[in-house]
């Protein structure tokens, strides 16, 4: 009896201590959720009388005219601040890993302008796991278009196009002279196994990949000998131009494997002195081209976006350029020659009268088309009022003809201005949304200070999100990408310090993420 006493309460024993421990569970992942929320700040709600509608004319045909006078109330807070000291640091890369790290290719120099390439690595928290020196010292990197690709166990590779000092700079003859051009280039691969071990890294050089091809296609040289990277379909694709003797350059695409093996090459005739900037994958497996054109006539030079369709075999399916540019202006005409020295004067006076109307028409101000919208047949642009207006114009219109959809004036108060708006970078989200960056300078605070801010409207055009970094003396390198429902943003920033009779720049490398979702 005793016996069945004791056991009995053994068990309510163990029953009463597994509630115990089951409560002190639920109550442990109720502080974690409760934490959770208290850390991500809420955005700032945008209040509908931020943006206001503005009457359309009766030639208007517009979806969207409105004005926004611009209130820092309506930023929203950060979720995470991550900052470095660096010495002429550099940002040239942003890439997300599938893990939800971030690396960043950064440079760094040594106060006499020799820069060391290097990686650093945050989690998805803004807390640095990983920093690496990467590459030789004898070599320029380029970090521009890098290709980083994801390893299975948390690890990545880096291709990254290196200059090196070319092997033959007395070269003659077109042979050499196009050896010369390819071996100054080569691709690095540098691999990270995971981020507990040392990189290890192989190179090629673009002599060894392109001279026998280029040469039996009969070309001779390559005038602008550099080439661009990007990653497809899990294959290296390189873009680049090439002349035949006494003809113009034209653009190549080559598909190279892992191991820098050329698989596929193919040029294309009908667009001459055209530079190849993007490629992307269609739905239909075949691949969107997009570059742009740049030619001069009778004193003017003229801009004019290229795109065409090709195949898995880079053969030319269909073009989709434009047929008219999108930018031009004059530079006047030539120097007389010595028969028209008589007509000097006259030329003097035209030069003059042209340089003043360039110049009057440069200080209305600017024109940048910063993202091109292929989905929607649209593009994006942000145009000046006049130069280092405190007031500019985002406008979305139709690729095919230019026709305005939106036109959304922003106006800030009296003490900013707009300084660089061909820095302005954009993306969309797969909602719909659009997200976009803007530099403004504070000319209230003694020699000026720059921050960014960052607007987001939803596919009807309607403001739905606002941010600004902190404002500082310099802020350089700004790269933006969307990271799970997150905005991550990094960049480079100084302040203009003096000390001991001389200037000081000290610079700090700044990533901030803001909430999307």
């Amino acid at each position: 009896m005793n016996y069945k006493n004791t056991l009995f309460k053994i068990i309510c024993l163990s029953f009463i201590l597994f509630q115990i421990s089951c409560k002190k569970e639920n109550n442990q992942k109720n502080e974690e959720v409760t934490a959770e929320n208290v850390n991500k700040p809420a955005s700032v709600q945008i209040a509908q009388t931020y943006q206001t509608d503005e009457k359309l004319s009766d030639d208007e045909k517009l979806e969207v005219k409105s004005v926004i006078h611009f209130s820092a109330k309506y930023n929203s807070p950060a979720i995470w601040n991550y900052e470095k000291d660096v010495t002429q640091g550099a940002l040239r890369k942003l890439n997300p890993l599938s893990n939800g790290n971030l690396v960043f290719l950064m440079e760094e120099g040594d106060g006499k302008y020799n820069f060391s390439p290097f990686v650093l690595i945050l989690d998805k928290n803004g807390k640095e796991i990983f920093k690496q020196n990467i590459g030789d010292k004898k070599s320029k990197y380029n970090f521009y278009d890098p290709l980083v690709q994801d390893n299975s166990n948390g690890g990545f590779t880096l291709y990254v196009k290196k200059e090196i000092k070319s092997v033959n700079e007395s070269a003659v003859s077109d042979e050499a002279k196009m050896r010369s051009a390819l071996a100054k280039y080569q691709i690095e691969k540098i691999t990270f196994k995971n981020l507990n071990s040392p990189s290890t890294s192989i190179s090629r050089s673009m002599e060894d990949i392109f001279f026998k091809t280029l040469q039996e296609k009969g070309f001779t040289h390559l005038s602008k000998s550099d080439f661009s990277l990007k990653s497809i379909k899990n294959k290296i694709w390189i873009t680049g131009t090439a002349a035949k003797r006494n003809e113009s350059e034209i653009p190549f695409i080559a598909v190279l494997d892992q191991n820098f093996k050329l698989l596929k090459f193919n040029t294309y005739e009908g667009y001459p002195e055209t530079d190849i900037n993007n490629i992307s994958l269609n739905p239909d497996n075949t691949f969107y081209i997009e570059g742009v054109e740049d030619t001069a006539a009778d004193g003017s030079y003229y801009s004019t976006y290229k795109r065409f369709i090709i195949n898995e075999n880079l053969k030319l399916l269909a073009d989709k350029s434009d047929s008219k540019p999108y930018s031009s202006f004059y530079r006047g005409p030539s120097a007389p020659d010595v028969e028209e020295e008589e007509e000097e004067t006259v030329s003097e006076e035209t030069t003059s009268e042209t340089e003043t109307n360039s110049n009057t028409e440069s200080e209305k101000g600017n024109t940048c088309h910063f993202y091109s919208d292929r989905v929607e047949n649209s593009y994006y642009s942000i145009k000046e009022k006049e130069m280092n207006s405190s007031e500019i114009l985002f406008e979305k219109a139709k690729s095919a003809d230019s026709t305005a959809l939106w036109q959304i004036r922003f106006v800030f108060p009296s003490n900013y201005e707009v300084p660089y708006i061909n820095s302005t970078k954009g993306f969309k989200r797969k909602n719909g949304d659009f997200v976009f960056s803007l530099f403004i300078r504070d000319e209230s605070v003694k020699s000026g200070v720059l921050s960014m801010v960052i607007f987001i409207f939803n596919k009807e055009g309607r403001l739905v999100s606002q941010f600004q970094t902190p404002a500082y003396f310099g802020l350089t390198d700004f790269e933006m990408q969307e990271v799970n429902g997150k905005l991550i943003a990094g960049f480079i920033s100084y302040n203009a310090d003096y000390v001991n009779n001389n200037w000081e720049y000290p610079h700090v490398f700044r990533s901030i993420s803001y909430p999307l979702d």
